[in-house]
């Protein structure tokens, strides 16, 4: 899979991320006006949001997958994640930078709360000022802890692979149950919980990502999938619909992220649909960062006064993209500074 791949999965994901954020909550949804019709007794913007649910394991996969690239082309004192690991943590300072003291001035009552809640929304162990941001730390975690992880996988045998899998798989689920379950107040030092959680919860998808590096399994499976011609399209349809009748459970990521991929790469579509998700990807870590904030956090909800839902839709993607280019212009120059031996 190439870079530009990546990006289209990416902007994939975070078009994906955005639409459940939006109509995953049926009292959200049912401010809104019907331009979509029911489906499975469900306003269809909220069951589209049982494929859009894949958004993350599709990000911790491809995550993987990218750090297994740059492992192969690089030797491993070479891969730079502590480097990774910091310029994506000052990329979040500055989001917090730009948006805590805006909540601060609009939502008072919400931000910062207390000097112990800041500190630990700042150093990613609460995410009590953004929903969103449960994956930055575990995410932090996975990047510094991947070369001993992708270089143990590498040198493992195929039934080896195999056999780590199972009890990974299990950890996956039950990190997944564990994060669900507990209720540990948001100023607690015990917060830490969680993402230790989450990072148990992302490490079974992270290695599926290695494993397809390591055996090519794209290069095997996408052309072939290719020579199927407009059948694949009608595969993709059909795992689509299996998946909004099935719903948003765990469980079903593993069998359709591992299916969708493939038919999305698969697809030859045209140039410019190409060149916007691309874009769009390029800009997914920083819309991911800010989006809850115009969703909810900040602005209370305040964009579902367009009723409409592909309104509601293409503002939030718009004002996170704006505040994308405000964000970069920051950061930019500190990553710059980062990146320097």
């Amino acid at each position: 899979m190439r870079k530009e791949d990546t990006q289209v999965l990416k902007g994939i994901a975070i078009l994906m991320m955005l639409w459940l954020h939006l109509f995953a909550d049926l009292d959200w949804v049912e401010q809104c006006r019907w331009l979509l019709p029911y489906f499975n007794g469900k306003p269809l913007i909220h069951t589209l949001t049982r494929i859009a649910s894949s958004c993350v394991p599709i990000y911790i996969f491809l995550g993987g997958y990218g750090l297994a690239c740059v492992w192969q082309q690089a030797p491993l004192h070479h891969m730079g994640t502590p480097r990774r690991a910091l310029a994506l943590m000052t990329n979040f300072w500055v989001v917090c930078l730009l948006f805590i003291p805006l909540g601060c001035i609009i939502n008072p009552t919400r931000f910062p709360e207390s000097i112990t809640t800041l500190l630990l929304n700042l150093t990613g162990i609460s995410y009590s000022y953004n929903g969103a941001w449960w994956f930055l730390l575990p995410y932090v975690l996975l990047t510094l802890c991947s070369p001993l992880l992708i270089r143990r996988i590498m040198g493992n045998h195929l039934r080896t692979d195999l056999l780590m899998l199972v009890p990974l798989f299990i950890i996956h689920v039950g990190a997944y149950i564990a994060a669900e379950n507990m209720r540990i107040p948001d100023a607690s030092p015990l917060h830490a919980a969680f993402p230790a959680c989450n990072f148990l919860f992302m490490l079974f998808f992270f290695s599926v990502g290695v494993l397809f590096v390591k055996y090519g399994i794209f290069q095997r499976i996408v052309p072939n999938v290719k020579r199927l011609g407009k059948t694949r399209i009608f595969l993709l349809m059909i795992l689509l619909c299996v998946k909004m009748f099935l719903g948003n459970t765990s469980l079903l990521n593993l069998p359709f992220v591992l299916l969708l991929l493939p038919l999305l790469l698969s697809l030859d579509l045209p140039h410019s649909i190409t060149a916007t998700l691309q874009f769009f990807g390029r800009h997914s870590t920083n819309m991911w960062l800010t989006h809850f904030f115009f969703a909810y956090y900040i602005f209370g909800g305040e964009i579902y006064r367009l009723q409409y839902p592909l309104l509601i839709f293409a503002a939030l993607v718009a004002v996170s993209l704006l505040s994308s280019y405000i964000v970069q212009a920051i950061f930019t120059p500190l990553r710059h500074l980062i990146r320097k031996d």
